[in-house]
């Protein structure tokens, strides 16, 4: 199902090892690897320099427009070739793209050209990030249509699968998702419901029971309690899980526009990758 992916890049650590994953799930499913880099237009349009430039009597900005892009279009170059060695040895499909515009809405944009996409927790400001997930990370999150897996600071192969099912449509994508992308016997299958309601419990039980039956894999469900986000990380952890997929929105308008609490909570917190499935 997954035949091309595209990955974010900009030249930061995290940045490399969402390439690790993106490299390693384009070998999984045979698909055709895309890394992007997007030159930021506001470090081309800042009046902040603009303004020290004129304070300090230098000649005008604008003078100095296309040297800044220039040096800006062969930093661009230099990740992507850096991340096209990365890719050489893999056996795999690779094109590079360079863009320049606002970062996460071309991002978001190329990405309905694309099956996945794969983007870092954090980025090459992470050290002014005070623990909160990425602004591009989020902005793409919230605006791309695909699958979205979103990867932390270390790189490991996937064998145990934890799906978060609530029963909402969001997470019953996410639970195919999983089943379509790890249904090889290699991958172990769990699923964590949260609720302390017996009977809410006893009915996703049997909904996620059902789902698996005609896949003919053997699925793990775990009936959690209290805080849905906190219960579902601890159980990750404990259960030595090596991804995380969720469902990201409801139906509302608002939630278009902002992550859910639970969400947003896992895209923080979590130590291991995350899937977010539409």
């Amino acid at each position: 199902m997954i035949k091309s992916i595209l990955v974010p890049v900009d030249g930061s650590d995290n940045s490399r090892v969402a390439v690790e994953h993106a490299i390693y799930f384009a070998q999984l499913f045979n698909s055709e690897l895309c890394g992007l880099n997007v030159v930021d237009i506001r470090s081309l349009e800042g009046p902040f320099l603009s303004d020290i430039s004129a304070s300090l009597g230098f000649a005008p900005f604008q003078n100095y427009l296309p040297k800044f892009q220039e040096i800006l279009e062969e930093r661009s170059d230099l990740i992507l070739n850096t991340i096209e060695e990365m890719v050489v040895n893999s056996n795999i499909k690779f094109r590079k793209k360079r863009l320049t515009g606002v970062v996460s809405t071309l991002i978001s944009d190329e990405a309905k050209m694309f099956d996945m996409v794969v983007i870092a927790q954090r980025g090459e400001h992470v050290q002014w990030s005070s623990g909160l997930l990425g602004s591009t990370t989020e902005s793409v999150v919230r605006k791309t249509p695909r699958p979205v897996l979103v990867t932390t600071k270390t790189f490991r192969k996937i064998k145990n699968v934890t799906v978060a099912y609530d029963g909402a449509i969001e997470s019953s994508n996410a639970l195919k998702t999983a089943f379509e992308m790890f249904l090889d016997d290699a991958f172990k299958i769990n699923v964590a419901i949260v609720s302390d309601d017996t009977e809410e419990k006893e009915k996703l039980t049997a909904e996620v029971n059902e789902f698996a039956s005609p896949y003919n894999k053997e699925v793990d469900i775990a009936v959690l309690s209290g805080d849905s986000g906190k219960a579902i990380i601890d159980y990750a952890e404990a259960n030595l899980s090596d991804i995380i997929v969720m469902g990201v929105f409801s139906h509302s308008r608002l939630h278009d526009i902002i992550l859910g609490s639970t969400a947003a909570y896992i895209l923080r917190k979590s130590e291991i990758p995350v899937l977010l499935n539409r």
